[in-house]
């Protein structure tokens, strides 16, 4: 269940502070506190909680104030909640009444936190922190306070004015990637994961069955795998080689586990079944590229615990390949950003590459012919 909390940000003078204690009342977190409308955020929070009975949640403002610090920092969770313990200016702006040394929440209720602030939440949250913070109109209120003076012309001439400022501004649009923290996807190192994974599933359904566990030759496969992981110079023959040896270990494991599944009736966890899939998916991924002696496949894993993350190629000379989710982002003339999309599968936005050929086209029109205007619209389609 969820109390609405009806009080509104807490005024700044209201904080119980230490005796000994001086806040600064322009600190940042002061500031940024009162640029978010909690009070309408948490209405749609409380949203989430149809039920009357139960636990109460912690309120919406201790959940957002803390994951809005957390990503500002990339703290871990039970980081974060020794920076609130210790920061009297994070407490103020999760919402406490005032300075206590005691920690406001476990660190495994960020967990639930990101569960229910979903990303259609948040982007409706950020929607709402930026028409919070828009310049405010006042001569609306005005002109409704006098509303009983203005004829009808007067009507129709704003009804003009508005429909003429839908557009003005200016908007600015760019691509960038996030990148997740990952290691470096080598081949050698993923099937070597790959295998250990299987490894540990067949252990678990050894022990809850009771069956014997079947010959693995794990040693034999942790030798093979550090023979090349070891090896200051790699060849390409060396590289192939393990890879192929590291497929016989994996054939031969999946085997084991389809034995156990198929013939004497093994019921995999809802866990052990995904990594199953995701570890199938690497080996026919793998397998592709080694047969075809290729480096590039649809819809490459490049991380077992992270299927979805895919290869995002930038260009640039520090990190030409950037492993995460790539966006589009846009900033209007008030300095709002908003997310226009988000996917981590690779897209070209040719509408938006074409317009700026365009653009450059307009501006050099004596220096460009036509036909390499052709050819360029050939290159980005």
């Amino acid at each position: 269940m969820y109390k609405f909390h009806r009080n509104q940000q807490m005024s700044f003078t209201d904080f119980n502070q230490p005796a000994g204690m001086q806040m600064d009342p322009e600190n940042r977190w002061v500031k940024k506190a009162a640029s978010i409308p909690w009070y309408d955020i948490e209405i749609k929070y409380a949203a989430l909680f149809p039920s009357e009975t139960g636990m109460p949640a912690k309120p919406l403002q201790t959940a957002l104030g803390s994951l809005m610090i957390q990503k500002k920092y990339d703290y871990s969770d039970r980081e974060l909640v020794e920076q609130i313990k210790e920061n009297a200016y994070y407490q103020y702006f999760i919402g406490l009444p005032g300075y206590s040394y005691e920690a406001p929440f476990a660190p495994s209720l960020l967990v639930e936190f990101r569960k229910r602030l979903t990303d259609d939440i948040l982007e409706d949250i950020n929607e709402m922190m930026i028409q919070f913070n828009l310049p405010e109109n006042n001569e609306d209120d005005n002109s409704d306070n006098n509303s009983h003076f203005d004829g009808g012309e007067d009507a129709e001439s704003k009804e003009n004015e508005n429909s003429e400022a839908d557009n003005k501004g200016t908007l600015i649009l760019d691509a960038t990637c996030a990148p997740q923290n990952i290691s470096y996807p080598q081949d050698i190192n993923l099937l070597n994961e790959a295998r250990e994974n299987l490894e540990s599933i067949t252990d678990d359904i050894c022990y809850t069955y009771n069956f014997y566990k079947p010959r693995m030759y794990r040693k034999n496969a942790r030798k093979d795998y550090l023979n090349l992981a070891k090896c200051k110079k790699r060849t390409k023959k060396k590289i192939r080689k393990a890879i192929k040896q590291q497929f016989q270990y994996i054939r031969r494991d999946l085997g084991y586990i389809d034995m156990f599944v198929l013939a004497n009736g093994v019921v995999l966890t809802e866990k052990q079944a995904k990594r199953l899939t995701v570890i199938k998916e690497l080996y026919e991924q793998q397998k592709y590229m080694y047969d075809n002696n290729v480096h590039s496949v649809k819809d490459r894993i490049v991380s077992i615990s992270q299927p979805y993350i895919r290869p995002i190629v930038r260009g640039k000379a520090k990190a030409p390949v950037e492993f995460g989710a790539k966006l589009d982002m846009s900033i209007d003339e008030n300095g709002f950003a908003r997310l226009e999309r988000l996917s981590f599968d690779a897209y070209v936005p040719k509408k938006s590459a074409w317009k700026r050929l365009r653009q450059y086209y307009n501006l050099w029109d004596n220096c460009f012919s036509h036909t390499f205007l052709y050819v360029l619209r050939k290159i980005v389609v």
